[in-house]
């Protein structure tokens, strides 16, 4: 008969079930862009980095910043419409093709341009990127990205009644009680808000989406259209002079917590640049000198994140503003 002690029934222990609570304790990531509703439950996230620009055109300078965003190795680009300025879309299809080479998922919204009195454009995209619909959503790890289409609310209706419309509603309130998602990013092609340039900012569209975005904490709101780069300070929907929009934080470069949106105006991958002709007050930063694009960094498991303007002469930093979640 043999005794056995507290010590070598915490070792057998050890021995027999140290596997199964290591395996529970391993973090679950989701790596892949999947539909809005299923993404996975995680507890350590790895940093990772996205690119967004429009206004594209298949000229040197298109090339140049789909060349320069490759050496930033995105997961994901966003192209925010005006893709083609000519009338079909095959040069885009290959100035585009080193991203699917280099295995970076492309998504798109399309622009006025796209979507214009040549619709064998606008079928041509939406077959080629296998979309159902021009408007949609997807989860990457602790992101949400809803991408819009507003290029021609003639043809593609996003009042209170289309479709649209109650699709971005029903996606946002759904993604509100996702306690797995930190970051919330629209992306579409026509600015909410804009500075003193050729295009002025969509009051129909801001009127009606600004107030929905502040309802369900919204992060960032990524625009082209105007070809220049332009960046806000966080701000709320003002019911009593909506041209007038709320500004939470007047601090230019670091967020904690901000209360509303920074609406991100980049229309700067190939096409002519416009001219700036002034700065409204709630612009915290603007230039119309430079052609490149945005990338964003999410760093600090998950709640950090970093967005970094590269013009295309050198790579250098044209503008950069910081993002914490607590």
């Amino acid at each position: 008969m043999y005794f056995i002690g507290k010590s070598t029934i915490l070792l057998y222990f050890l021995i027999l079930f140290t596997p199964v609570l290591l395996a529970q304790e391993e973090p679950i990531i989701r790596q892949n862009l999947v539909a809005g509703s299923d993404i996975t439950v995680k507890k350590t996230l790895p940093d990772i980095n996205f690119a967004a620009v429009g206004d594209f055109g298949c000229g040197d300078e298109a090339n140049r910043t789909v060349n320069n965003i490759i050496t930033k190795n995105p997961r994901l680009v966003l192209a925010l419409g005006d893709l083609s300025y000519s009338g079909e879309t095959g040069c885009w299809f290959k100035l585009v093709s080193p991203f699917e080479r280099n295995n970076i998922a492309l998504r798109i919204v399309v622009g006025s341009h796209d979507i214009g009195k040549n619709s064998d454009k606008y079928d041509q995209y939406l077959n080629h990127f296998k979309m159902d619909k021009p408007y949609y959503s997807f989860d990457y790890q602790n992101l949400h990205f809803l991408g819009m289409t507003t290029g021609k609310e003639s043809l593609i209706p996003y009042d209170n009644a289309s479709d649209q419309y109650q699709f971005v509603k029903n996606d946002l309130e759904k993604t509100h009680g996702n306690s797995n998602i930190d970051w919330i990013i629209v992306f579409g092609f026509t600015p909410l808000y804009s500075t003193f340039t050729v295009h002025s900012g969509d009051g129909d569209l801001r009127d009606l989406y600004h107030p929905l975005f502040n309802k369900y904490g919204i992060d960032l709101v990524i625009q082209a259209h105007n070809h220049n780069y332009q960046r806000t300070y966080p701000l709320l929907y003002n019911e009593h002079i909506p041209s007038k929009p709320i500004i939470t934080d007047k601090n230019k470069e670091k967020y904690s917590n901000p209360k509303g949106e920074i609406f991100l105006t980049v229309g700067t991958a190939g096409a002519d640049l416009h001219n700036l002709t002034g700065q409204k007050p709630f612009i915290v930063k603007q230039f119309d000198d430079s052609h490149g694009f945005l990338n964003i960094d999410i760093t600090n498991n998950g709640k950090k994140l970093i967005s970094t303007f590269y013009e295309n002469r050198e790579l250098s930093v044209k503008d950069r503003f910081t993002m914490i979640k607590n």
